[in-house]
């Protein structure tokens, strides 16, 4: 009888295209699924609904995927964010903690001109201890000076800068030390809690901007990412900081409610936490959905009208659906950041993205909380309209950005070019005198008569897009 085994070689070859078959398919499949997902889910949201029991003062709501004024008119929320203000960021910032070294002692990146471009991750809890430890600043000096820096930094000339360019929301990043103080284990309400929040609502009030309250650092630390506040990530699994997180926002809303409710209908939404992910894990888990539902039945104890924003990260396949908790009146949001822009194209990254949102695409409004295409212009104008194509709501990050050189930057509307040339570095909080910080950030403004801040490649491309509507 003949031998009928086929060689090794071909039985090789046959599994190799059974599986690049299989493969094919799975993929074909992904592509069809996506394609009728675009087609089908993005449908126009309507323009006007009916809404009951509509009070006097009444913050916006969710209702299916859109958002919708007392009216029943639908908002479409554009903005961006005001990061670095409450809540600072090192590399966003005219301070540091200190250039980053290589291990012989040279500067860890300098460009040609001299210009020294790396510095350490600068934590907000440790640039308060840094000051602290200070020699050259007192308690009291201290204080003052970050009075000077949130005085200065944000101005009621920025509020009318957004409202020009054509935006009609500002997200604000908060930190929980901005309310309260004492021990991480024992904090209490400031007594001044409210002063610079309820002025940035008024000043949001006044040029007709909706405000989204974002807690973008809580008690214990949410993520270990810088800004977060601290590099920490114990708030997960600690009820005592899970605790008094849901005390602060008690309080947040109770104050809305019950001592300034004037300025209700300028909340949009309360943004519950910044990114809500262990920097060790790949993405949201029900680890954070338990902690989040908390937080959002502390809000709904004392509110049950403004809109509550549920973040995840990294994907859309992160977010629960809503009944799983029984959340109602609340809106999406998602950061998305394509960082392998150079090699992965945008339309491949936001196709990986539809994927996963082929399953998630629930009925609620979503936000893009923050997101960048650096310093491509077409990219910018081609998905900003893609953006709203989608009935997307979306923030830009961020509003203002310092650089160490004399370049542009993307991260910012308003940037300052610092161009530290030479021997020049960025302030050093370990070491700096009161008049030297003072000096620094007292002139901080966006509209400062140093012009310090000016618009780039953002501000045109923002101007762009508005004047294209």
């Amino acid at each position: 009888m003949a031998n009928t085994t086929l060689p090794k070689w071909k039985r090789a070859l046959i599994i190799v295209v059974a599986m690049l078959f299989a493969i094919g398919i799975v993929i074909s499949s992904m592509c069809i699924a996506v394609a009728s997902f675009r087609k089908n889910y993005f449908t126009e949201i309507p323009d006007h609904v009916t809404l009951s029991n509509v009070s006097e003062v009444q913050p916006l709501q969710a209702v299916g995927r859109g958002i919708y004024d007392k009216n029943g008119d639908r908002v479409t929320l554009n903005g961006v964010n005001f990061g670095n203000w409450l809540l600072q960021e090192g590399w966003m910032s005219v301070n540091s903690l200190g250039p980053s070294y290589k291990k012989n002692g040279d500067y860890l990146k300098i460009n040609d001109q001299g210009i020294v471009e790396e510095y350490d991750e600068t934590y907000q809890d440790e640039v308060l201890q840094a000051m602290y430890n200070n020699p050259n600043l007192t308690a009291e000096q201290i204080d003052e000076l970050w009075d000077v820096y949130y005085d200065n930094y944000i101005t009621e000339v920025d509020f009318m800068n957004v409202k020009n360019i054509g935006m009609n929301t500002i997200r604000l990043p908060m930190y929980y030390r901005n309310f309260m103080e004492g021990d991480d284990d024992n904090l209490t309400m400031r007594a001044d809690a409210f002063e610079r929040l309820d002025w940035f609502l008024e000043m949001c009030q006044k040029y007709d901007l909706y405000a989204i309250l974002d807690m973008h650092g809580v008690v214990g630390g949410q993520s270990g990412y810088e800004h977060s506040g601290t590099r920490r990530i114990d708030f997960w699994d600690n009820e005592t900081y899970i605790t008094e997180t849901c005390a602060l926002w008690k309080n947040i809303a109770l104050h809305y409610k019950n001592e300034r409710p004037d300025l209700s209908e300028t909340i949009a939404a309360y943004d519950l936490v910044n990114e809500p992910v262990d920097r060790n894990a790949p993405n949201t888990t029900r680890r954070q959905w338990q902690v989040l539902d908390k937080l959002y039945q502390a809000v709904r104890e004392v509110d049950t009208t403004h809109i509550i924003s549920i973040e995840c990260c990294w994907f859309y396949y992160a977010f629960p659906k809503p009944e799983r908790f029984g959340w109602e009146n609340v809106m999406y949001q998602i950061h998305l950041y394509n960082w392998s822009n150079g090699t992965v194209s945008n339309d491949f990254y936001y196709w990986l993205e539809d994927l996963t949102y082929v399953s998630h695409g629930y009925d609620v409004p979503y936000l893009i909380g923050e997101f960048n295409f650096f310093d491509n212009e077409g990219e910018w104008l081609k998905w900003l309209d893609e953006y709203d194509k989608r009935g997307y709501n979306w923030t830009i990050w961020n509003y203002k950005m310092s650089s160490v050189g004399w370049w542009d930057n993307s991260w910012g509307i308003y940037v300052n070019r610092m161009n530290l040339q030479g021997e020049k570095l960025k302030l050093d909080l370990r070491t700096a005198t009161y008049d030297e910080i003072y000096a620094t950030w007292s002139t901080l403004a966006t509209n400062s008569t140093s012009r310090k801040y000016e618009t780039g490649i953002l501000y045109k491309v923002l101007t762009q897009h508005f004047s294209n509507k």
